[in-house]
């Protein structure tokens, strides 16, 4: 028997241009840990499986002659699958790409009308009985966790008498969908198998290797499905485990960068502790990401984590509205959630702090809360921020409460990434089959849809790019939302047709560089009359404007030294460290005195930005590198510190020209 695991595709609903960035990247290069924990299982019964990734499937395809010609992804995915062979194909779902998923199993169908098609994963287990009822070339569906259930189920085949007496197995028999009892969650986590990395290549290369460190979460949030899928039986794999499988990788591999998968790790204080200690024991000096909720975590665990090589915290903090924090049964404390970010962020652990709009009964004032707290995190360097559209999962409490009422717009949510693109086959069948694909709609809210998604849109493309200047917008102009607000109405006087709908080849306005041209300007022309200290906005401002210049071409005289490439001088009114440091203490921006600064940038790798203060003679000697003077007339112009008077310019020059080239500046 040959088995084609199919997994999950995360970034195929990406502009191509999108899909190349550095963020998305991350995300597709991630090996599918659950498709990969299953062949490897699968191997262990004898069966030969073969697993095919979605994310690099993709990216070939971008590559490809196939897409230049205009061919479809999902045509491009069943033409390679027909050209395996296998006696089953088996495909693991998620909401976002779900449309996608069923058309691809349609088109194999087709070529391989002979072969079993199943589907798994969390999409697929929750609406398992209208799958197949509107798709008839599925034939199976294996929910909730597989890993015992999938060996049953192929030993099974094709005597549906012995299908009947496996659990957690939805199937057709006869004109009637058969949906068996709920199989038990595997307890025994240690005893599941290392994923079949051998069936990955490409693992060596990716940035953070996916490990499980366990299952299931003990909270029911009304918007969530993970506690569904688990069972909300919280478990553990033991921190022997977890670490024999991270020095396995490593030596096999040479990885050291791990992300630990489970949706609630810190629920249990002591068992943390425990692995914590254990990894400290080791001697290993492994990186890892975790996910966890702010209220159980401290300040004392925090640090003892960050001992213990944890680089990176997911908190899913949902809603900055203390009302709604209770509404949707999050109830955290809102106070102290930003004090854990703080605590993270002293400690040198990345956040990934997480809120969610367009909740049932959200008030503007809601909107404005959740926008306030997204901000307050933004003065946090390594903290990165995400504001999502609510998405009705199905289900979930809210979508059970609503699901009579759910609105479908253009505007789609994108809880799990997509809304960038979406096919019109995939439009299709979302408008003909609601109650398979809730996701893509909206709970009735009184806030309009437009809104928070332009509001989503103007955030998540302004933050990344200008963080500190949109803090100081937050700070000194009244909260963003106001900001946003004024730049609505900016937009549409200044320019009306910018937001229209944008081509087939085109990415939507606010990914594009007209975005962040009209940015600046509404900056200069608005914000800057209504700022109450305008000193400090405008240095922000003259920075950001100083680096979408391009960069005047130096001079290539022999023997003159230019600046290095990927380095500018900018010279500004007031000093741009102290007013970062003014914005990450909420110290008021009038405390920084008007003064005249230069200050040199530097590109470093991953699109970071090294900005530094030179001296004052620094300074003289970075302006003058213009690839035209000699050091001869370079020196004939410096203005030399009072207690450096005595020493020959020349001297001082040259010296100070090495130690510019030694730290990278010129060259």
């Amino acid at each position: 028997m040959r088995i084609c695991l199919v997994s999950s595709p995360t970034v195929t609903e990406f502009d191509p241009q999108v899909a190349e960035s550095e963020a998305v990247r991350l995300i597709s290069e991630q090996a599918p840990i659950g498709i990969l924990t299953l062949a490897a299982i699968l191997g262990q019964h004898g069966i030969t499986v073969e697993v095919v990734d979605l994310n690099q499937t993709y990216y070939r395809y971008l590559r490809s002659a196939a897409y230049r010609r205009g061919l479809d992804f999902c045509s491009f995915v069943a033409r390679e699958l027909a050209s395996r062979s296998f006696d089953i194909c088996g495909f693991s779902t998620i909401c976002s790409t779900y449309p996608l998923t069923i058309r691809i199993a349609r088109e194999l169908k087709r070529s391989h009308p002979q072969s079993v098609v199943m589907l798994g994963g969390p999409q697929a287990s929750v609406v398992d009985a209208a799958t197949l009822q509107a798709f008839p070339f599925i034939d199976f569906i294996v929910r909730g966790e597989a890993d015992e259930t999938l060996p049953l189920v192929l030993a099974a085949l094709p005597d549906q008498r012995r299908l009947r007496e496996i659990p957690g197995v939805t199937f057709r028999s006869g004109g009637s969908i058969v949906r068996n009892p709920n199989a038990p969650v595997v307890l025994d986590l240690d005893q599941l198998p290392m994923p079949a990395f051998d069936q990955y290549p490409k693992l060596g290369e990716c940035h953070a290797v996916p490990l499980e460190l366990g299952r299931g979460c003990p909270f029911a949030c009304t918007f969530c499905s993970t506690n569904d899928f688990f069972r909300r039986r919280f478990r553990l794999k033991s921190p022997a485990r977890v670490i024999e499988q991270m020095r396995i990788i490593h030596r096999t591999y040479g990885n050291t960068r791990f992300e630990l998968i489970h949706d609630m790790f810190t629920v249990d204080r002591k068992r943390v502790v425990e692995f914590c200690e254990a990894l400290l024991a080791s001697g290993e000096r492994f990186q890892w990401h975790c996910s966890a909720r702010t209220d159980c975590v401290d300040d004392e665990l925090i640090a003892l984590m960050a001992r213990a090589g944890c680089a990176g915290m997911f908190f899913g903090i949902e809603t900055g509205s203390a009302r709604l924090q209770r509404l949707i049964d999050k109830n955290l404390d809102l106070r102290e959630a930003a004090s854990r970010v703080a605590c993270a962020d002293r400690h040198g652990i990345d956040t990934t702090v997480s809120l969610i709009t367009g909740f049932p009964d959200e008030t503007k004032k809601d909107l404005r809360d959740t926008v306030d707290f997204l901000m307050d995190a933004a003065r946090f360097d390594a903290a990165r921020l995400q504001l999502h559209l609510l998405a009705p999962l199905a289900g979930t409490p809210i979508y059970e409460q609503y699901r009579g009422r759910l609105q479908q717009a253009d505007i789609l949510s994108d809880i799990s990434h997509h809304g960038w693109r979406q096919d019109p086959a995939d439009r299709e069948i979302i408008r003909a089959h609601p109650d398979i694909f809730p996701n893509f709609y909206s709970v009735p809210t009184s806030l309009d849809l437009g809104y928070i998604k332009e509001l989503r849109d103007f955030i998540q493309h302004s933050i990344p790019r200008y963080r500190w200047l949109m803090v100081a917008l937050h700070q000194d102009n009244g909260g963003l939302l106001e900001v946003f607000d004024a730049w609505l109405l900016w937009l549409q006087e200044s320019r009306p047709t910018r937001r229209e709908s944008a081509g087939a080849d085109e990415a939507p306005y606010y990914a594009r560089s007209e975005f962040s041209q009209d940015l600046l300007e509404f900056v200069r022309n608005r914000c800057l009359r209504r700022a109450r200290n305008r000193g400090p906005l405008r240095a922000l401002l003259n920075f950001e404007l100083a680096l979408n210049q391009n960069p005047s071409k130096p001079g290539k005289k022999a023997g003159a030294p230019r600046l290095a490439a990927g380095v500018r001088i900018v010279r500004l009114g007031a000093d741009y460290h102290r007013i970062l440091d003014c914005l990450r203490t909420r110290e008021p921006l009038a405390a920084v005195p008007a003064s005249r600064v230069l200050i040199a940038t530097r590109e470093i790798g991953n699109q970071k930005l090294e900005v530094t203060r030179p001296s004052p003679l620094a300074a003289q000697l970075l302006a003058s590198c213009n690839g035209i003077s000699g050091p001869k007339q370079i020196a004939r112009g410096l203005r030399l510190p009072k207690d450096i008077a005595g020493i020959p310019g020349p001297k001082v020059c040259l010296l100070g020209l090495a130690t510019l080239r030694q730290q990278g500046l010129i060259e």
